[in-house]
Formats: structure tokens, sequence, C-alpha cells
């Protein structure tokens, strides 16, 4: 299961009818005995009743709009910033490339949360709002989420190695990452997870048809019938290359990072209270002004990283041991719920980078003061 994903399920809830809520549209009574039907089979339904689900569902999808929200400001903020600075530095251009992939990321939550309402609300309201499917914004919305957010975790990744050699071998690798040489990485980065899902992406499509739910025709979703097979390997690769790797890499430099931020402050303190003297300040040199603050920007994003990735992870390694754990499966619900959990924590680790570029990093905040001063003027 990856971010931007998880809602998908939901959708294909309420395209059989398997939410509680009545639908009043004659066009589709079988969907009524669908949802009658499962409703009633408790085995179906799972250890999260479709009642409590369909509040869950609905405060997740809320949430996660408003963070979406808060995140296109706040990375567009980071951009506008970092263009500010000059991206003179390899440190600075990588964190410049997370900011788009998060605002990649989030930009594509903002139509995809309202597209999932209006859904819902055509489904079990009669309203014709659109004159286009929502379902189609939906899937073109999470899947470029999807892809987003593994620019995002590739990205993340490589600040993590960089930082990282940087701060162990110091004298190796302190001037390897170049800013020529952190463009070519990140460009390649942006074209991998693109690429990843090019075969996924080009089995989905849009056509002119009559919608059942609406009652006349408009813009609807076409699926290839060889999606379903080229899905099920995508997700299994993304899993396997970009979730578990990912944070077992990311993880294994936090622990470097920890160990070296430790050892800077106790090396700090004794510089301070004179009991180390000269050796004490020359250890110390190596991570105090701009590098200590660089490093400890860096181990914090990683940190929300790995916090926001690994139910994500989680999620998708229990969905493949636990064969009930599944859509259409007795533990459907909690299926659904926990992904959505999962993909709304990702999209908090994508809109909190500014405070922490904020706290963390004293030449953004300068850049950023001074462009908000230019601008009211």
């Amino acid at each position: 299961m990856t971010a931007g994903l998880s809602n998908l399920d939901a959708v294909r809830r309420l395209d059989i009818g398997i939410l509680s809520n009545p639908e009043p549209s004659s066009s589709v009574v079988a969907m009524n005995t669908v949802s009658t039907d499962i409703e009633t089979d408790p085995v179906r339904r799972g250890v999260i009743s479709d009642e409590d689900f369909n509040i869950i569902q609905f405060i997740c999808i809320s949430i996660s709009l408003f963070v979406c929200l808060v995140g296109v400001v706040t990375n567009s903020i980071n951009i506008r910033t970092f263009i500010s600075m000059g991206l003179k530095d390899g440190v600075t251009i990588t964190l410049m490339g997370l900011a788009i992939s998060d605002f990649g990321f989030t930009l594509c939550g903002c139509f995809l949360s309202p597209a999932i309402i209006i859904q819902f609300s055509e489904r079990f309201y009669n309203l014709k709002i659109l004159p286009i499917q929502p379902r189609v914004i939906i899937m073109w919305a999470a899947n470029l989420s999807t892809v987003f957010y593994q620019m995002t975790s590739m990205t993340t990744t490589f600040i993590s190695i960089a930082r990282c050699m940087c701060i162990a071998m110091p004298f190796k690798f302190k001037d390897f990452f170049t800013k020529s040489r952190s463009i070519i990485i990140l460009v390649i980065v942006f074209l991998i997870s693109p690429a990843y899902y090019a075969a996924l992406l080009s089995h989905m499509g849009t056509q002119r048809k009559y919608d059942i739910v609406v009652n006349r025709t408009r813009i609807v979703l076409y699926l290839s019938s060889k999606r379903s097979d080229v899905q099920d390997v995508t997700k299994f690769g993304n899993l396997i290359i970009f979730n578990i790797t990912s944070c077992i890499v990311v993880a294994l430099c936090l622990v470097v990072m920890a160990k070296h931020l430790r050892h800077s402050v106790k090396f700090r303190t004794m510089s301070t209270t004179g009991i180390a003297g000269g050796e004490a300040t020359e250890k110390t040199d190596k991570f105090t002004g701009k590098e200590l603050q660089v490093l400890r920007q860096v181990f914090i994003l990683c940190a929300i990283y790995i916090v926001s990735t690994i139910p994500t992870a989680f999620v998708s390694v229990y969905r493949l041991i636990e064969d009930e754990f599944d859509f259409g499966r007795r533990q459907e619900n909690l299926y659904i719920i926990s992904s959505s959990i999962a993909s709304l924590l990702t999209q908090i680790n994508s809109a909190t980078t500014f405070p922490i570029y904020y706290v963390y990093n004293s030449k953004f905040k300068s850049h950023l003061i001074s462009c908000w001063s230019r601008s009211k003027k």
C-alpha cells in the first residue's frame, strides 16, 4: 500500500455500495441490496462497524484536506525562500528538491479529498455537480500523489545518506556532494519515480460515457483489464524498494547522526566549562555553526519521515501476511481505516518541513524575513 492510494479503497466501497447510507437514486437499487446484505453480516463487517467506518473515514478525509492545504502553502514558502537563498550549495539544492516533491504531493491531496466528498455526495444525495466523474480526479490525484511521495522518500533517503557520510567520514565526503552532483542525483530521483509508475498510469484513461449515477453522459474513468496485474507488481516493488528499504537506510543514518549530535553537545559543554581545554575545541569545530545546524535539521526531517512512513510499510506487510486484512475481506473496514491514517501521516510529514527550516536554519529564517519584508513594501 502506498501513500495517496489508500483512499482508493474507500472509493471502491462507494462504487459497489458498501457504505451504510441509503442510495436515493432508483437507478442503483442493486447497490442497496448489496449494502443491506453486507451490513447484516458481522463477519464481512469486521471489527469496525460500517457506521463507525463512515465517521472515521470522514474525519480522516477532512483532516487530510486541511493538512494538504497547509502543506501547499508552507512548501510554496519553502520554495520561494530557497530560491531567494541562491541554491549555491548541495544542501540547499536537495532541500529545494524535497520542497518541490512535498508541494506536488500535498497539492494532489487538495484535489483528492474534495473529489472523494463529491463522489460520496453524488452516490448518496443524488447531487449532480461535475461534468466529469469524480473518480477520474480521485484516481489520477491518488496515483500522482504516490509518484510525488516516492520522490520525497528517495530525496529524504539521499539527504540522510549524504549527511551521514559527511559527518562519519568528513575528510573523504565533506566536499563530495557538490552543487552539480546534487542536481544530477535529484534529476535521477525525479525521473525514477514517474518511470516506475508509467506502466500503471498508462493503463488508465478517460472516455465519454453514460454514467448511471447521475443519469447522463459525461467523462468517466477507463481502466485497462490488465491494470490490476500491473498494480500488484507495482505495489510489491514499492513496498520492498521504496518503503522498507528507505526506512531501514534512513533509520541507520539516524543512529549515526544521533551519535555525532550527542558527541557534539558533550564536547561543546566540556569546551564551555573549560574541562577539556583545546582538545574539546578541536573536536567541536566539525559540528558547530552551519554544519551543526544542517545536521540538526536533517536529523529531525529524517526522524519525522521514519515515524510517518513506518505505519504505511506496516499496513502493507500485514496485508501480505493476513488474508482477511484486505478489501472485500473480514477486516476490510480496519484495513481501509489503517491505510487512511497511514496516508494522513505521510501528508503531515510533507506539510511540517517549514517550522523545521525556520527553527534550525538561520539562513532560511533571515531570507524568509527578507522576502516577507519586500513583499509588504
